[in-house]
């Protein structure tokens, strides 16, 4: 089993008798998607054209190949999918976590974005906003953003902050902050986190907004669901395949205005934080685990060899 780019099974292509499983997280960026305010430079074009050629090769020449979740397995061309399962990564959730108790109401809500990066694939840039805005309706609350600046992206607005400032502004979170000052002065960073603390301080926010623009599936988003997360997202791609509307979580449409609203209901009624908190830990862990997710590998396993012996018989 091979990551596409990292480790890209095509060398290895009828050098070997084993089943060769390629994973590909996504196709291309073409494919993925990428906000035109913050566009690539031409020689990203051109790489971006020859990573989704080097892709598409190794879903017609592996046994097998594995996507994180269905929305990435729908930008590949529908001749090519007939070889592509989905299932995403087992996390090690049994050891830790503890459900949420009712909230604490004689304090301010905590509403917090997490994100590896702060991209604006990852909708930080409208987290800044919604903030800068809930500021303006004077909302009492804490705000948190987990996650490193200046870090490589699903994206290209690093690119774009370099070409825009030559320099004077460091990356994309600082960029945003000098866009929306009010944002901050209240947004609270905590950089990256060792993973024992980054787990402790999602169990400790009351509301996560994750409002996802491109992406394919983001162990974060899993990571903030099994531990009992609160969690807005949008109403499409790969977000609404692990939040059932009103059950486990909430799906919003593109809109500032929804976004807004619901936030206000969700901060007056912590007993609905509290049942979508613990809706998300259970879907979670049952379906993430682990110790659910390794059989299904294993399974996958079996398939690339019986895929591998199907294709040498028909030669």
């Amino acid at each position: 089993m091979a990551h596409s780019l990292w480790g890209a099974p095509h060398f290895i292509y009828n050098e070997i008798d084993a089943a060769v499983i390629s994973y590909i997280e996504f196709p291309s960026y073409h494919a993925h998607g990428w906000d035109p305010a913050y566009p690539p430079d031409l020689a990203q074009r051109l790489a971006d054209k020859n990573t989704e050629m080097l892709n598409f090769h190794q879903a017609l020449c592996s046994d097998l190949v594995i996507c994180p979740s269905q929305h990435a397995k729908k930008m590949f061309p529908k001749p090519l999918q007939v070889n592509i399962e989905v299932q995403m990564e087992g996390f090690k959730f049994d050891q830790s976590g503890q459900e949420k108790c009712k909230p604490n109401t004689s304090k301010p809500i905590s509403i917090g974005f997490a994100s590896r990066d702060l991209s604006s694939a990852k909708g930080f840039e409208i987290y800044v906003r919604l903030v800068s805005k809930l500021i303006a309706r004077d909302t009492k609350a804490n705000f948190f953003a987990l996650g490193g600046a200046g870090e490589s992206t699903y994206g290209y607005e690093e690119q774009w902050v370099s070409r825009k400032y030559g320099g004077a502004v460091a990356n994309f979170r600082d960029h945003l902050l000098r866009k929306y000052p009010s944002a901050a002065d209240v947004i609270q960073f905590t950089g990256k986190l060792p993973y024992e603390a980054f787990a402790k301080q999602i169990e400790e926010i009351d509301i996560f907004l994750y409002p996802l623009q491109y992406g394919v599936a983001n162990w974060g988003l899993i990571e903030i669901l099994g531990r009992g997360g609160c969690v807005l997202a949008p109403n499409r791609g790969y977000a609404a395949e692990l939040i059932k509307n009103d059950v486990n979580g909430l799906l919003l449409p593109d809109d500032d205005a929804a976004w807004l609203d619901a936030i206000a209901d969700l901060q007056a009624d912590p007993e609905r934080r509290l049942r979508y908190s613990r809706e998300a830990r259970a879907m979670a862990r049952r379906n993430y685990s682990m110790h659910a997710v390794a059989p299904k590998y294993m399974k996958l396993f079996e398939l690339s060899v019986n895929n591998r012996r199907a294709r040498l018989k028909d030669g």
